[in-house]
């Protein structure tokens, strides 16, 4: 019980956590569409390494929101009558670990954020 106790957070703050990272998601996301925005409408352009990088990020948000949407359905299903879930099945299924750290708020949430797709 000791250990389920350990995982549980209002779940204010456990929802609150996946809306930083939607927000995080949504910049990277935005980022890309202006990149594909100039290569549609410059051909002729070539890529440099930020483009390319910014291309790549395509998985990472595949991942992200993936690992995002099993989160919320695990804490969905474990929410309890006091409004507090126990996170800890829910961020064993995160394969991205800065994410499950976030998430379980073992971190600061906008430190170890950074622009380099997470590998696992």
């Amino acid at each position: 019980m000791k250990d389920v106790e350990k995982h549980l957070q209002p779940l204010s703050f456990a929802t609150g956590r996946v809306a930083a990272e939607l927000r995080g998601l949504q910049n990277r996301l935005q980022r890309l569409e202006d990149t594909l925005e100039v290569m549609y409408q410059n051909p002729a352009v070539k890529l440099d390494a930020q483009s390319i990088g910014t291309l790549q990020d395509v998985d990472f948000l595949l991942q992200s929101i993936t690992a995002l949407s099993i989160y919320l359905e695990h804490l969905s299903m474990n929410t309890t009558d006091i409004g507090e879930v126990c996170v800890k099945d829910a961020l064993a299924t995160l394969t991205l670990r800065d994410m499950a750290a976030r998430l379980s708020g073992g971190c600061d949430e906008t430190a170890s954020r950074s622009n380099h797709a997470e590998l696992f």
